[in-house]
C-alpha cells in the first residue's frame, strides 16, 4: 500500500491511500505530507517538491490575509460602524467614462458598493462599511485585476480629512512594528493636484499644450488633456509619493468630479498615497440629485434616495489588495500565482 501522510500519532500513523484513510500500526519516522509504502519506506519527500512549497507559501499567505481581514472588521465595529452587504448583479448603474465595467447577460457587475451604501444612508444609517468584491475591466498587473477586494466606509457629517484620518488610524491598527518604522503615520501632506505635477514632473498644468505633450510622450490618436495628465502622473508622480509617509493629493479639475462636490472649480476628491501606490480615493460626496443626474446616467432608486434625503457626508474607497500587499511586502500578483500553479 501506497499513500501520504496525513497524521502521527503516538502509536500509529495515518495514510490517504486509493481515496481512503489507514491506520499503520506504527509512527512513521518520516513527515506529514510524504509519500510512503506500508513498511515505512519513503517513496516521496514533499518537502522537496514543487506543490508543497506553493502550498506552504499558499497557507502563509491567506493565513496572513484572512487575519488582515478580520482585523478590519474588528477596528470598524469598534469604532461603531455598521457592517453592510449590498447587491453586486446590476440592471442599472452610474456610467463613468473612466471605468470599464463587466457586462453579464443577467446583468452588470457593480465596481464599487457606493451608490447602493448611498441608499443605505438616505434611510437614516450614519456610520457604514462595506468589505466586498468589486468587478472592473481592466488590465491585469500587479495593482489591477478584474475581480478586486475593496473596502468603503462613509460617515454623515464627517469632512474628507476626518475620514482620512480615520484610514490612518486603521492602517495603524493593523501594521505592525517594522511597518510604522518605515513609515511615519503620524505625518501627513497634503499636496495640490497641480503641484503635485510642478514639484515631482517639473510641469505647470496651467501652461500645458495638449499636442507638445503627445510628442513628448509619444502618443498618437484622439485624446483628451485630462488622459495625459493622467499617463504623466502614473509614470513620473505616483511613484514618488508616500515614501516615508502618507500623501493626499486633492483639488483635482472640475473633469474628475465622479460623485465629489465641485468647489471654485476644482473637484473635493482626495487621493491617498503610501509606498508610491494609490490606496484609497476620498470624497466631500455631492448630495444635490440635480447635479448628480446631470453628470450621469443613473438607476432611478438612487436619484429617489438622493431626493429623500442625502445628508452631508464623506466617504473613501480603500483597495484591499493594495493595502495588504503595501502592509505584508507581498507582491501584488502573487494570490493569482498561487492558484496557476496549484
Amino acid at each position: 500500500m501506497v499513500g501520504r501522510i496525513i497524521k502521527k500519532t503516538g502509536n500509529s500513523t495515518v495514510i490517504f491511500a486509493n481515496g481512503r484513510l489507514f491506520s499503520l500500526p506504527f509512527v512513521s519516522k518520516h513527515n506529514t505530507g510524504d509519500i510512503i509504502d506500508s513498511n515505512d519506506n519513503l517513496l516521496n519527500n514533499c518537502l522537496n517538491t514543487k506543490p508543497l512549497n506553493i502550498l506552504k507559501k499558499a497557507h502563509e499567505y491567506y493565513t496572513k490575509k484572512f487575519r488582515f481581514l478580520k482585523s478590519i472588521r474588528d477596528f470598524f465595529t469598534k469604532e461603531g460602524f455598521i457592517e453592510v452587504f449590498t447587491p453586486k448583479l446590476k440592471e442599472n448603474i452610474i456610467t463613468e467614462p473612466n471605468i470599464n465595467y463587466i457586462k453579464t447577460a443577467n446583468g452588470i457587475l457593480a465596481p464599487s458598493p457606493e451608490v447602493e451604501i448611498k441608499k443605505l444612508l438616505s434611510l437614516g444609517f450614519d456610520k457604514i462599511f462595506e468589505l466586498c468584491w468589486v468587478y472592473r475591466d481592466d488590465m491585469k498587473d500587479n495593482l489591477h485585476k478584474q475581480e478586486f477586494l475593496m473596502l468603503e466606509f462613509y460617515e454623515v457629517l464627517s469632512k474628507p480629512y476626518e475620514i482620512i484620518n480615520l484610514l490612518i488610524k486603521l492602517i495603524k491598527h493593523i501594521s505592525d512594528k517594522s511597518f510604522k518604522e518605515r513609515y511615519n503615520l503620524d505625518t501627513v501632506e497634503y499636496i495640490e493636484y497641480k503641484e503635485a505635477f510642478k514639484r515631482f514632473a517639473s510641469l505647470d498644468t496651467d501652461k500645458t499644450d495638449l499636442e507638445k505633450l503627445k510628442i513628448e510622450f509619444n502618443i498618437e490618436g484622439d485624446v483628451s488633456i485630462d488622459e495625459i495628465l493622467d499617463l504623466i502622473f502614473g509614470l513620473k508622480v505616483e511613484k514618488q509619493l508616500g515614501k516615508t509617509h502618507p500623501m493626499v493629493i486633492y483639488n483635482f479639475p472640475a473633469s474628475r468630479a465622479s460623485l465629489a462636490k465641485v468647489i471654485d472649480n476644482k473637484t473635493q476628491r482626495f487621493e491617498f498615497y503610501l509606498g508610491g501606490v494609490e490606496l484609497a480615493n476620498c470624497y466631500l460626496e455631492q448630495i444635490d440629485a440635480k447635479a448628480i443626474e446631470e453628470r450621469f446616467c443613473c438607476d432611478e432608486v438612487f436619484f429617489k434616495a438622493m431626493e429623500f434625503g442625502l445628508p452631508p457626508l464623506s466617504g473613501i474607497a480603500v483597495g484591499v489588495e493594495r493595502l495588504f500587499m503595501v502592509l505584508e511586502r507581498f507582491d501584488g500578483i502573487l494570490e493569482e500565482w498561487i492558484w496557476q500553479n496549484f
